[in-house]
């Protein structure tokens, strides 16, 4: 599976960069990335420390997803256990209706 926006906007990044744009200033102009990274970059390439920078970047792009899955986690969980819940629900009427019914049936 590929990120196919990302790879265009890394794409015009590496065109600009070619072209003698700051590496920060070309992945900002693409809009694909968040601000802060942005900023850390530009403050790499700054400080002569692109390397350190981009080390501290992606490991706060790890932090934000691992958060964003834990709350996806977090509100997928309870949504599971309703869907179970439902299903179980069917099943049990699906079994139950028929016997009510020959009960009716015989009553009469």
């Amino acid at each position: 599976m590929t990120l196919l926006p990302m790879r265009a906007a890394l794409t015009t990044s590496a065109r600009g960069v070619r072209e003698g744009m700051s590496l920060s200033r070309a992945l900002g102009a693409t809009g694909a990335f968040p601000p802060v990274m942005v900023h850390l970059i530009a403050s790499g390439e700054a400080s002569g420390k692109l390397d350190e920078s981009l080390e501290r970047a992606a490991r706060q792009q790890q932090n934000d997803m691992a958060t964003r899955l834990a709350a996806f986690t977090a509100l997928f969980e309870p949504a599971m256990i309703v869907f179970m819940g439902a299903a179980v629900l069917a099943i049990v009427l699906a079994i139950l209706l028929p016997i009510f019914q020959l009960n009716q049936l015989i009553g009469k």
